[in-house]
């Protein structure tokens, strides 16, 4: 049996959830007299979705026309859905939708399947990422490489100052020098 490629429509665990919310209640009326899939998918997915979706189901050969093609395609792509792994990644920074489409394009390179992304916000870890997947975590942040830097350089308590100066105190001191020639 051939995979789906539900890359089109989802990236994230969230979105997977809508997607597969939308479905369910489109198939909920496929039954209904003048049910109409076009202007279901239209209002459910919008119009760019819509025609992805038609496009989904031309190349699967699946008549649009009959009810019980439908449903049994549906049911194909909410089993498809349930299915994927879920990658949990956590970053520092809000991504933006670029971002989710070439994270999802690097999964699916390199472990040759589609995965889901569960993504999580943390600005401790400062930089990198904090990748889950498969039973497997790797800390890529930057934030164990600068705690061993502030450890190294601070070797006992004693060493370490009582307050740090901030960027802004760093700044205001540094408007106060005079530069003499």
């Amino acid at each position: 049996m051939e995979e789906l490629d539900l890359s089109d429509f989802f990236h994230t665990k969230i979105e997977a959830t809508d997607f597969s919310i939308h479905l369910a209640s489109i198939s909920e009326s496929i039954y209904e007299t003048g049910f109409d899939l076009e202007k279901a998918l239209l209002t459910h997915y919008g119009a760019r979705k819509r025609d992805k979706f038609i496009a989904l189901l031309r190349n699967n050969k699946v008549n649009i026309y009959t009810a019980s093609d439908l449903e049994a395609f549906f049911n194909k792509i909410q089993t498809r859905i349930s299915s994927l792994p879920i990658l949990s990644l956590t970053i520092a920074f809000e991504p933006i939708d670029e971002t989710f489409k070439i994270l999802s394009d690097w999964l699916a390179l390199n472990i040759h399947r589609e995965a889901l992304l569960d993504i999580n916000i943390d600005t401790k870890i400062i930089g990198g990422a904090t990748v889950s997947f498969n039973g497997k975590y790797a800390d890529c942040s930057i934030k164990p490489k600068f705690d061993q830097i502030f450890q190294d350089t601070f070797k006992n308590k004693s060493e370490i100052p009582a307050k740090m100066a901030t960027p802004q105190e760093n700044h205001q001191s540094v408007e106060h020098i005079t530069i003499s020639r």
